[in-house]
């Protein structure tokens, strides 16, 4: 009869790591592409338009400020849904610690975490850097700088303003969109201050 248990918790536990690691190769494969496919419609873009830019205005510029108005609001659409990959990985992150310190092992949610505890990274500035490098830090990255390069396009093209100033207000807006969501998802991933750690809430449920 003790068995059971154990078997259960271990076939929970692979089953929970093997759509962990599912989850995130989507989002990897997905953070990849889309900068790529970006590039790649801009380059079409820009050799549909002729030897020369269009005239500004004009249809063909209207046409090309659009797709890319469009395209940075389909950028951002895309980003609520790694958003909720981000908060899905979360709580299967916890769900696996929790797992794990039931089972009375230290594997990957234990020893693999965002926080960098691991011994290699106790000197200096390796402590501060380290937790720093994320898939949070990542992502709003990624998005915001794919987000500010269509709207730099739709800026220019639809809207017929100066190269410059759509760089900058392109560029900054990227900025703030990338500081702003980074800052949503971290509050959404954080623990409270209060929280117990999952080996003691682990040890509290089993006792109840």
């Amino acid at each position: 009869m003790s068995a059971e248990p154990s078997t259960y918790l271990t076939t929970g536990y692979t089953e929970l790591c093997r759509s962990y690691q599912s989850l995130h190769e989507f989002r990897m494969k997905l953070l990849g592409l889309l900068p790529i496919a970006s590039i790649a419609a801009l380059l079409v873009l820009r050799q549909e338009s002729g030897p020369l830019p269009p005239e500004p205005m004009s249809f063909e510029a209207k046409i090309i400020g659009y797709i890319g108005v469009f395209s940075a609001l389909f950028t951002a659409a895309l980003f609520v849904y790694e958003g909720r990959g981000i908060l899905m990985c979360h709580d299967l992150y916890h769900a696996g610690m929790a797992l794990e310190s039931e089972m009375h092992i230290r594997g990957q949610f234990h020893e693999c975490d965002e926080k960098r505890n691991l011994p290699c990274y106790d000197t200096g500035f390796k402590r501060a850097l380290a937790p720093k490098i994320n898939n949070k830090v990542a992502s709003c990255a990624v998005y915001s700088l794919t987000f500010a390069a269509w709207l730099f396009v739709g800026l220019h093209f639809a809207f017929h303003v100066d190269l410059d100033q759509c760089a900058l207000c392109a560029g900054v807006t990227g900025v703030v969109l990338a500081v702003l969501s980074y800052w949503v998802l971290k509050a959404l991933t954080d623990p409270p201050k209060d929280a117990k750690p999952a080996a003691q809430h682990s040890e509290l449920s089993t006792q109840h």
